[in-house]
């Protein structure tokens, strides 16, 4: 029986560390948002009130979630700490969504690391570069959360569903999402971040800076391809499990099925005519 070299030993060991970190942090992120920690409503309830599509409108935003979603528009409020938790939960939804998506990208980086110069420090070294990557979403959800505080405080959306009141304006930014899709900007990121190897092997750094400069790199491509899809998330409820699950899915099945590229030109499409249909 032929022994496995020791290269490939250690490469399957490591490997199965990172597939671990990874499926680790999906698990705690993704338990962290279902059940909502610190704010008043688990994503469960919110899914229940709202169904996987509902628009309140000034009409009728409250009509499906009775007095308890009229006691919380009254009684939240955007305290400093319900901004941390509200800013936590939009990061660590965006860890959950979108690290499944980087795993490929992630894996690779440490493989090629395992395999240079710096095999020694290869893991520690893959780590910082999931961390530059997960810092660009930070600032994304910081964005996000500061746009979100605005949008309550201007009455745009309603604040108990996280979800906004005007079908004309979800329709708006419908389209705006689709249109997005066929831009040359979504175009680039989107190529990126299908073409792993060849980022990589353009962008190489040396060393933990290196490393996290590389993440964050990678990062800013993701987030190029993907932050139009995740505002949509205003649109259905920002903590709403169907929008959450199914834009998390698309996002895997657009960046790793490299052979479908017209998947995301069929997406902008669905994105534009179901927002033109809002406005009939």
């Amino acid at each position: 029986m032929e022994n496995k070299p020791n290269l490939s030993t250690v490469l399957e060991k490591d490997n199965l560390i990172v597939y671990l970190s990874i499926i680790l942090i999906i698990i705690i992120t993704g338990v962290y948002t279902i059940f909502g920690i610190g704010m008043p409503m688990s994503a469960i309830e919110m899914t229940k009130m709202s169904g996987i599509f509902s628009i309140p409108s000034s009409m009728d935003m409250n009509m499906g979630s009775n007095n308890m979603n009229m006691d919380m528009n009254m009684n939240m409020g955007w305290s400093f700490s319900m901004a941390i938790s509200m800013f936590l939960m939009w990061w660590l939804m965006m860890i959950a969504m979108m690290t499944p998506s980087a795993a490929p990208t992630l894996l690779l980086f440490h493989n090629l690391k395992r395999i240079g110069s710096e095999r020694k420090r290869a893991l520690s070294y893959t780590y910082f570069f999931l961390s530059g990557y997960l810092i660009v979403w930070a600032i994304f959800s910081l964005i996000a959360c500061i746009l979100h505080k605005f949008f309550d405080n201007s009455s745009i959306t309603d604040i108990g569903m996280m979800q906004i009141r005007s079908i004309q304006f979800s329709g708006t930014l419908l389209i705006a999402a689709g249109i997005y899709q066929f831009t040359p900007l979504k175009n680039a990121c989107l190529e990126k971040c299908r073409t792993p190897i060849d980022f990589l092997s353009s962008n190489n750094r040396k060393g933990a800076k290196g490393s996290f400069i590389m993440g964050a790199h990678h990062g800013l491509f993701c987030l190029g391809c993907c932050w139009a899809l995740m505002a949509l998330l205003f649109v259905g409820g920002v903590m709403n499990l169907f929008w959450i699950t199914g834009l998390a899915l698309y996002v895997l099945i657009e960046k790793i099925i490299i052979k479908a590229r017209w998947l995301d030109k069929i997406m902008g499409l669905i994105l534009i005519v179901f927002g033109i249909f809002l406005f009939l």
